[in-house]
């Protein structure tokens, strides 16, 4: 059986059993950020880490974070399908984040989700550019299944809502397109 259901486009995402399910699992069996000095958890050094965040996640922070900025953006300005409405949160670091306060695209990473055209999903290594070289996609490290699994079931609950659906769509036809072949972890069914 499939895991999409079009009939969830209404759910209501619970952001608070995300970041329950996601808390206290990593990439590695170990420190990861021990391969690569931390690059992704030092904002200022040598780079300025920001990253969206899903329509309703903004209510996990306060907004007053003083390990965070934030920014309001209009979805259409930052390539967004037309289902994300203003305003588009966008947040950046500006010191290391209290570990079980960090944002899903961090907890997530370096794991990406991707479509296929008979809405198989994918869990894959990160494609987007980034401004650093992550160990674990640039050799190929493999991860802890127990994170995998949790972010295949973590992507399954984020997909019910359509606009995020849009958005992952809207990623996995551009690398298609872009003929990129993204590196399959696993089959989420």
């Amino acid at each position: 059986m499939k895991w999409y259901n079009m009939f969830m486009n209404n759910f209501t995402i619970d952001y608070h059993k995300l970041y329950y399910l996601s808390n206290n699992v990593t990439p590695l069996n170990s420190d990861c950020g021990l391969l690569c000095g931390k690059l992704c958890c030092q904002p200022g050094k040598f780079i300025s880490l920001g990253m969206y965040l899903y329509p309703g996640e903004e209510i996990m922070f306060t907004g007053k974070e003083d390990w965070l900025e934030w920014e309001l953006r209009k979805p259409a300005e930052d390539y967004f399908p037309p289902s994300w409405k203003e305003p588009l949160h966008f947040i950046v670091c500006t010191k290391p984040c209290p570990r079980a306060s960090r944002p899903l695209s961090c907890r997530f990473f370096p794991i990406a989700p991707h479509i296929l055209p008979d809405n198989t999903l994918l869990l894959i290594h990160e494609t987007m550019s980034l401004s650093y070289q992550c160990p674990l996609i640039l050799e190929d490290i493999p991860l802890a299944d127990g994170f995998v699994d949790m972010v295949g079931q973590c992507w399954q609950i984020l997909l019910t809502d359509q606009r995020i659906r849009d958005l992952v769509l809207l990623d996995s036809k551009d690398r298609e397109k872009n003929s990129v072949q993204p590196r399959v972890l696993r089959i989420v069914e």
